[in-house]
């Protein structure tokens, strides 16, 4: 929940022309699945084939990453700025390259693929997990807020 001493705020949604892609193989798949058949059928067909379609698009966008005075906030976990190390922005070719060949188990992701930027941030203690790779359309402007709000954070105290 934003708050007054929110940095940054994004919300990834999937994009429009993903809905209208998935909206139209659902409805083509209702259709090949109805033919032949009575109208109730055709309606069973079209309900059974558009709301997973929906639900699984609806949960997709759903991912929000926040940056405030506390640190910063994605998929429903938070890293303290007294517990991180570094943030870094990656380009499309490293977040791709960090989500698969490269990536560690052990590690967080709140990650979208249809998002093709992201930042890497690494913790102090990389024990239990060692970095989280978050998903953003605007990488540099996390690394941005995180800078602003941890200044702001540790000046304050």
């Amino acid at each position: 929940m934003p708050n007054e001493d929110t940095a940054y705020v994004e919300r990834l949604t999937v994009r429009p022309i993903w809905w209208v892609v998935a909206l139209a193989v659902a409805l083509l798949a209702a259709g090949e699945l109805a033919a032949g058949f009575n109208w109730r059928i055709g309606l069973l067909a079209l309900v059974t084939a558009i709301a997973p379609t929906v639900t699984v698009l609806t949960l997709l966008g759903r991912l929000t990453v926040r940056v405030d005075g506390s640190g910063i906030h994605a998929g429903g976990r938070t890293m303290t700025y007294d517990e991180m190390e570094s943030v870094e922005a990656l380009d499309a070719k490293r977040t791709k390259a960090q989500a698969g060949p490269a990536a560690d188990p052990a590690a967080f992701l709140a990650f979208r693929g249809y998002v093709r930027e992201s930042v890497l941030v690494r913790p102090l203690d990389p024990r239990p997990v060692p970095y989280w790779l978050i998903s953003t359309r605007h990488p540099q402007q996390i690394v941005a807020a995180v800078e602003r709000s941890a200044r702001a954070a540790f000046s304050a105290r």
